[in-house]
């Protein structure tokens, strides 16, 4: 596709430049000008007096090309200097009728280029049934098969395939459309999108889809009358001699091969709506079912500090068990610092999970190979290993152990009486102060207003008590 011999390879400039905003505004006044003339073309003075007003309204700083060394600083300038790019780039041209006044002129790939801009950013969906239904008239209209290529044929085709366009769109689509009602929104503005999208079942137009725009309603007749006109010779005689005289196609066969792979192609196209109607409801289903756990994650996600604090300090109790050195005077190190910063909390996207595989590999299966016997040794010792591992864990039965044997003898404790010789011991103090707040421990803890400083640590002392049963 040699576009660029068409276009120009200037013509992207408008749209890549620092003034890209500015050069869409000016093509857009001069597109939507052309609505009340007869054809794509302005008289130039006033379409430079519409520019003028523009850059009044929008555009009061001065404005200087890179190529160009003239500032550019009162709006008729400026209308100016933009028309000049804008035709240097090959977006319009200038015409000049018998009483020698310009007249602006958009070429017809100007004219296309804009007319997808437009759709683009009005985001216009098709109504299906006009599509179906016009495709539908036009097969049943018998008074029309006098010509069949250019009055049936040919606009049964331009209308399928601008259909099934609007159709895969739509597929791709629904995933955009709902990360745009739920991406980065709070608990409450989730909720509410989540019904506003359900009341439209995501899209105005996978909702006309399922109901009344329902292509299944038409495809019976639009298949049985397209393989009619194929069995047809008389039919189809008339429809190659049209395709030869619109195509300009010299060869007979040639054209009746072309005929024949239109009207297959119509009929391949009707034939594949299941399973793009299944493809949309699945996507339909699995991106609605991501909102609604992007919604549970956020309410999930509460403000439980003492919970939050209960993983970060196992989090340390685990690093500190791995240092060699577990002196406790020892500065604590940056990375241990930073996890006191307040940061907000969110969620795993299911955008971020790697998807299974559908396809399957046949290879030849691997020998299977003989397990290492471990010795009986070595067995008990891991075992060892994973049971003191396991004794070490400031897990609640651990904690509730270690208070039962200081509460042996005694009704209460305070903290202040329990010893603290390492980082360990402060974080297990720590834990016993966290679950003595829940009440599936066996004990209670009792805040006291007296600070301790014992051996370089500093805690708020508090007292412990066996709970009533």
């Amino acid at each position: 596709m040699d576009i660029f011999s068409i276009l120009g390879n200037d013509f992207f400039k408008a749209l890549t430049g620092k003034y890209q905003n500015i050069f869409i505004d000016c093509l857009e006044i001069i597109y939507g000008s052309y609505r009340t003339e007869l054809s794509y073309g302005i008289d130039k003075d006033i379409l430079i007096a519409q520019l003028c007003d523009y850059f009044e309204k929008n555009s009061s700083d001065d404005i200087q090309f890179d190529d160009d060394q003239d500032v550019l600083r009162d709006s008729r300038s400026k209308a100016s200097e933009f028309l000049r790019k804008l035709k240097g780039y090959g977006w319009i041209e200038y015409e000049f009728d018998n009483n020698g006044r310009a007249k602006i002129v958009m070429p017809s790939h100007s004219i296309t280029i804009m007319q997808a801009l437009t759709d683009i950013t009005k985001k216009n969906e098709m109504e299906y049934q006009s599509e179906v239904s016009s495709i539908y008239s036009l097969l049943t209209n018998e008074d029309l098969l006098d010509r069949p290529y250019p009055q049936v044929i040919k606009p049964v085709y331009d209308r399928t395939l601008a259909l099934f366009t609007e159709l895969k769109k739509l597929n791709t689509g629904i995933r955009k459309y709902i990360d745009e009602l739920t991406d980065g929104q709070t608990p409450e503005e989730l909720m509410e999108h989540f019904f506003s999208y359900n009341d439209n079942i995501g899209s105005k137009a996978y909702h006309r889809m399922k109901t009344n725009d329902n292509v299944s309603r038409f495809r019976n007749t639009i298949e049985s009358r397209l393989r009619d006109i194929l069995s047809d010779e008389a039919i189809m005689e008339k429809a190659v001699s049209g395709y030869q005289n619109i195509e300009n196609e010299n060869d007979r066969d040639e054209a009746r091969s072309k005929v024949i792979e239109i009207i297959t192609s119509v009929i391949g196209y009707f034939n594949s709506y299941d399973d793009i109607e299944k493809e949309i409801e699945r996507k339909h289903s699995k991106y609605l079912r991501s909102a609604v756990n992007r919604a549970k994650l956020a309410f999930l996600n509460t403000n439980n500090i003492e919970g939050k604090l209960s993983t970060i300090l196992r989090n340390l109790a685990n690093a500190f068990e791995e240092e060699e050195d577990k002196g406790i005077y020892d500065d604590v190190p940056d990375d241990y610092c930073r996890i006191f910063n307040m940061f907000p909390q969110n969620f795993i996207s299911g955008e971020s999970l790697k998807t299974i595989g559908i396809s399957k590999k046949i290879a030849d299966v691997d020998e299977i190979f003989t397990s290492q016997i471990i010795p009986e040794e070595e067995m008990l010792k891991r075992r060892a290993a994973l049971k003191n591992k396991t004794e070490h864990r400031f897990s609640r039965k651990n904690i509730n152990a270690f208070v039962r044997i200081l509460l042996k003898d005694s009704a209460e404790i305070d903290a202040s009486e329990i010893e603290v010789n390492s980082k360990r011991d402060m974080i297990r103090l720590i834990f016993i102060s966290i679950y003595g707040r829940d009440r599936k421990s066996e004990f209670i803890v009792m805040p006291k207003d007296n600070i301790i400083h014992e051996k370089g640590f500093t805690f708020k002392d508090f007292t412990l008590k066996r709970r009533a049963k």
